[in-house]
């Protein structure tokens, strides 16, 4: 098979056009191509594959047994090749994306709406948004949905979402029967929290506005992704609180979501991601433009 590099799919043209013609200077003339150029190309085809293809005699050119058997093993070739490329280009696309925790469905309705076009679908995994940027460095991801801010600079990111941080208690917190909580109510609350591997850029920028906003609580870190354990884990915690977005707490009816007073409240942000220079940057860039 090493005989084979370096053959091309229009020396296999040249050669089917001069078993038609049945003359070298009719095939460079209907290929446009000089005479002693083809001439040697055929050769070259010759001597690489081993075999006589042609028998020359005074009215031009007649294949051989075997280049007859090799005509024929071309043809189907380039058929069978015609027919995948035809299967190819009529299979719908598949665009992969990862997506972190917290993402609501509505996002990925409208992210889905964004990327992909006419024969394209979309599937989505969930990743961490740090592993998404691994991710999409390798090639495995074409977007990913990250909580920001993310810092790696060969990503380029767009918000897509941005929603207002609460607290959320368990209804049987002694806070539970409070609408809204201030800075002040907080202290000595813990704060239920996360691997901050999963999303280092939102842990370290969280915890800096919350020291602003003078509560650096003791944190209680606990994988709760789970609806169920992040419910169970404010009920069996003592003075335990969260910071989430309502809509984490939806029509549940063993947690309470507070506004935070002042409208002093700690924003969560989501964004779109692809790597920078890569095929679906421009599509970031294009989403990023757009007025939100």
């Amino acid at each position: 098979m090493e005989d084979l590099d370096g053959l091309e799919i229009r020396h296999l043209r040249y050669f089917l056009t001069v078993a038609r013609s049945g003359k070298i200077s009719a095939a460079s003339q209907e290929l446009n191509i000089a005479q002693p150029s083809l001439s040697q190309l055929i050769q070259r085809l010759e001597k690489r594959l081993g075999i006589t293809l042609f028998a020359r005699n005074a009215r031009g050119v007649e294949l051989t047994t075997g280049g007859e058997v090799f005509r024929r093993g071309v043809e189907r070739i380039l058929e069978e090749l015609e027919s995948v490329l035809a299967e190819a280009g009529s299979a719908a696309r598949v665009v992969r994306a990862g997506v972190c925790a917290g993402v609501v469905p509505a996002l990925l309705t409208d992210i889905e709406n964004a990327v992909t076009g006419p024969r394209e679908s979309i599937v989505f995994r969930s990743e961490s948004s740090s592993r998404q940027v691994e991710l999409l460095r390798s090639g495995e991801l074409d977007f990913g949905i990250v909580r920001l801010p993310v810092e790696e600079e060969d990503v380029e990111v767009a918000t897509v979402s941005e929603q207002e941080l609460g607290v959320v208690t368990h209804t049987e917190h002694p806070l539970a029967a409070r609408a809204e909580l201030s800075w002040a109510d907080l202290a000595g609350q813990r704060l239920l929290w996360f691997d901050q591997r999963r999303a280092p850029g939102y842990a370290k920028g969280l915890l800096a506005e919350l020291a602003d906003r003078g509560w650096q609580p003791r944190l209680h870190t606990v994988d709760s992704d789970r609806h169920a354990l992040f419910t169970h884990t404010l009920r069996s915690v003592p003075g335990l609180v969260a910071l989430r977005p309502a809509t984490s707490v939806g029509a549940d009816p063993h947690l309470v979501w507070h506004r935070i007073a002042d409208g002093d409240a700690p924003r969560e942000r989501f964004g779109l991601a692809a790597l920078r220079g890569g095929a679906h940057a421009a599509a970031v860039r294009r989403i990023a433009a757009k007025p939100r």
